[in-house]
């Protein structure tokens, strides 16, 4: 390549002698040229004659070998003074200048790391010179450039025109190496190959070592099926002498997972032995590496193990499930809801029942006919009960505005809208009762000819001429207190035991503690247009709400598998699908092909939302709810589960229910025969407890202990109080608080950036080691019971177990599935 350091050199010197030249009128203008030529000198630098020597011969093959920082940081000033030079000088020619100072100018930025001036410079040479093919420096630099801004096409075009024009280019290795990596993205495997061996026999320099050079092509022919040869460059490569521990980090767990999914490499006993060594080895060089950890999660156990993304901290981020396929056709997107009838007590207690109720094909079920079936007493929930029972309970009220419920019109009432915002305010139990109360006897006013208060509910036509009633909603009235509930709480013990607040068979009785809400009954008082917005249950768990009545509820319910179609359509609206409040257009579903299921939930009906499902609620007449969570005891509710806390995190919000310390709770609780249950759980345990494990040790080697403080009776779960998410085990607090014995925690990563070497914490260790390993050890999967044998339902925690025969087939139920919408 013809160096333009001289030329430049002269024309600089020329330029400034210029630049400087004083007139010749005078002292005044002596002075001011004078002036002039020192505010250029100092504008525009210039280049002594021992700094343009040091320029000749720098060009973008030093890229990647020219070190700029430490001892290269002579030339990083040199570089950078070259650059305000040829910039001046480029200024002041107006254009005229040579097509070799703006290629030399793309040098000196690509090796300062500007890619954006580079380029700009490099395709000002490749506009000047119309033999720019000839220069190879030209076309590898401006290939590096295509390279960094992911530009495969036109890097791979510049590259291989280097190769073309000069072969033996100096810095052809790099070239090849970066080929075979486009080619391997390009998904062109047999190209890929070619280039990376190519880049193998030649013995010149290389920014990557000889070891990750080798890496490559071992990928290369795993990808192209050249399983042997692929195993035995693996096998060669860990030979290697002082291999570096990324390397052979990442080679073992590729040499791992192939022997895991190859057939042809032997029999799977024994490939899955030589697998699980080698993903063992490969976490000994690199214990961070999430996907080694994935890898041999899978070969462990391999049903579903891959969906518990959070037993993986270096998974890839969970994503908003893609739609259904096939789109269902329009005369299926609104599905009859499945309605049962219970005739007697012995209809509610047949296990058929609440295996429908859990069937993921089921989204929702309403089992109509249950207080009477089981004699429930709904009126010790009834607004007069509550009054003279707690009258100044606490009560969450929401003013809302009335209107039909599958409308929403915004406060002008000139557009429909997704937002359905709701006012906060307190009040108490008889407060609201007297406004419940109030609100009956203002609707009596519009009954007439012996039309019930359904008429309060003005048309659609009419509300638009006028502004939209504000209403007010009780809600998120808190019942678990037994003292002040008893009787109440009492009465829901005559539920069977897969729809109980409290049983063995519920997840979210063995959290330990109180979610109120969830594992704790929860009351609400409705007038006619009380909405309860869109939303799926906290961590996707099922649910129970029983219409106290004496009016009615509307609901709507979307399947799980559409959730994240409705969480699109809240993005589009501008609106936080998990925080945010909003009311579907019925519209805009039907046109996405998302199946509604709609239905009218009439006093003493029970509905059971199945876990995931999306729904709303409106009232339609003056009523009372009482709702609850449940978590049956399958591998699709913790799967869910599981998923909804790692999307929690993605998104910052706060997991109700933490789903560590549940896990380990199950296992020191639950015997679980679900094969794929158990595999999930004791996969759970196991990233857990390694995770507690290298804490323990990275606060050993900094010379930190923790400080042991069991936990207590009824403890909640504990969680970082900066990012919201649960901290198990390892409590890092602030010394100060904790001397005020005030436990405000933190997670450790949180904790490091408040205090990098952690001298502003103590480690709270809240499980021995000893005592989780003993947990774990013990979780074993016991054999399922045989069909049709005894099986146990827990009738109240604590007290006797009635047993109960379950006759094998489900149609000695005796119970009615309705599937017609014209019945409800």
């Amino acid at each position: 390549m013809q160096s333009c350091g001289v030329s430049l050199a002269v024309a600089a010197c020329a330029a400034a002698r210029s630049l400087g030249s004083a007139s010749s009128s005078g002292d005044e203008g002596k002075k001011m040229a004078a002036g002039k030529a020192s505010e250029t000198e100092e504008d525009f630098p210039t280049l002594t004659a021992q700094e343009r020597d040091s320029l000749v011969g720098i060009d973008s093959s030093l890229f990647g070998f020219q070190k700029l920082h430490e001892d290269g940081a002579r030339t990083k000033a040199l570089l950078m003074k070259a650059v305000r030079c040829y910039d001046s000088l480029i200024l002041k020619a107006e254009g005229k200048v040579e097509p070799e100072l703006f290629c030399q100018l793309g040098h000196f930025n690509l090796l300062l790391e500007d890619y954006p001036k580079a380029l700009s410079a490099y395709q000002r040479y490749y506009s000047l010179q119309s033999d720019y093919w000839k220069n190879a420096a030209f076309l590898y630099g401006l290939g590096m450039v295509y390279f960094h801004y992911n530009a495969f096409q036109w890097a791979i075009k510049a590259f291989q025109e280097v190769l073309y024009i000069d072969p033996g280019f100096s810095r052809a290795k790099e070239i090849h190496l970066r080929l075979g990596l486009m080619f391997k993205v390009n998904t062109d495997y047999e190209s890929s190959l070619k280039h990376f061996q190519l880049a193998l026999i030649d013995s010149n320099p290389c920014t990557l070592s000889k070891a990750e050079s080798k890496q490559c092509p071992s990928f290369i022919m795993c990808v192209c099926k050249r399983y042997r040869a692929a195993k035995e460059a693996y096998e060669s490569l860990l030979q290697t002498e002082d291999l570096p521990a990324q390397v052979k980090a990442t080679t073992l767990q590729q040499l791992g997972w192939m022997h895991h999914t190859v057939e042809q490499l032997g029999d799977k006993a024994t490939r899955d032995s030589y697998a699980i060594q080698c993903l063992q080895k490969s976490l000994e060089a690199d214990p961070n590496s999430g996907q080694s950890w994935y890898f041999l999660g899978r070969n462990l156990g391999k049903n579903g193990l891959s969906n518990s993304s959070i037993l993986l901290d270096k998974c890839p981020p969970p994503r908003l499930p893609p739609p259904p396929s096939p789109a269902l056709p329009k005369d299926k997107l609104n599905p009859p809801t499945p309605s049962i009838y219970l005739e007697n007590k012995r209809d509610a207690f047949f296990p058929p029942l609440h295996q429908f109720c859990t069937n993921p094909s089921n989204p929702v079920t309403v089992i109509r006919g249950l207080a009477g079936a089981l004699k429930l007493d709904l009126g010790l929930f009834s607004t007069k009960t509550l009054v003279e029972a707690n009258p100044d309970h606490q009560v969450e009220v929401w003013t809302q505005l009335s209107q039909p419920a599958d409308e929403n019109w915004d406060p002008t009432v000139t557009k429909k809208m997704w937002r359905c915002e709701s006012a906060r305010a307190l009040t108490t139990i008889a407060k609201y009762a007297q406004y419940q109360a109030a609100s009956f006897q203002e609707s009596l006013l519009y009954v007439a000819n012996y039309k019930f208060y359904f008429l309060c509910c003005l048309s659609v036509a009419r509300k638009r001429r006028g502004p939209l009633k504000h209403i007010k909603f009780g809600t998120n009235i808190d019942v678990s207190d037994e003292r002040k509930w008893k009787q109440q709480l009492q009465e829901l013990s005559k539920l069977p035991a897969f729809a109980r607040v409290v049983s063995a068979g519920n997840l979210l009785s063995h959290v330990g503690h109180t979610i109120l809400g969830m594992n704790t009954v929860q009351l609400y008082m409705k007038v006619p247009g009380s909405r309860i917005p869109g939303h799926q249950e906290h961590n996707n768990f099922c649910a129970v709400n029983i219409n106290i009545g004496p009016g009615d509820c509307e609901w709507f319910a979307v399947p799980e598998p559409y959730w994240g179609v409705m969480s699109n359509f809240c993005e589009k609206n501008n609106i936080n699908f998990l925080m945010g409040s909003w009311w579907p257009n019925l519209e805009d579903l039907y046109e996405a092909d998302v199946p509604v299921y709609r239905f009218i939930q009439r006093p003493g009906d029970l509905v059971w939302l199945n876990t995931g499902t999306v729904h709303w609620v409106q009232a339609i007449g003056w009523c009372n709810n009482i709702a609850w969570n449940v978590g049956p005891l399958t591998a699709h509710q913790y799967k869910l589960a599981v998923e909804r806390y790692e999307w929690n995190k993605l998104q910052s919000v706060k997991s109700m229910v933490p789903m560590v310390h549940l896990s380990w709770n199950m296992a020191r609780n639950i015997k679980v025969s679900d094969h794929k249950l158990f595999e999930m759980i004791k996969y759970c345990l196991l990233r857990t407890l390694k995770q507690c494990q290298w804490v323990k040790e990275a606060l050993a080697t900094a010379g930190k202990e923790t400080v042991l403080r069991p936990r207590t009776r009824d403890e909640p779960a504990h969680y970082c109080t900066i990012c919201e998410v649960e901290v198990f085990n390892l409590l890092f607090v602030r010394r100060e608080l904790l001397s005020k014995k005030q436990y405000v925690v933190h997670c450790q990563d949180c904790a490091r950036k408040g205090s990098a070497t952690l001298d502003d914490f103590v480690v709270l260790e809240q499980h021995r080691m000893e005592d989780l390993m003993q947990v774990y050890d013990q979780f074993t999967l016991v054999s399922p019971q045989p069909e049709g044998e005894l099986h146990t339902v827990l009738l109240s925690e604590g007290k006797k177990t009635q047993f109960i025969y379950v006759k094998q087939f489900i149609s000695n139920l005796m119970f009615k599935v309705f599937e017609n919408p014209n019945f409800l």
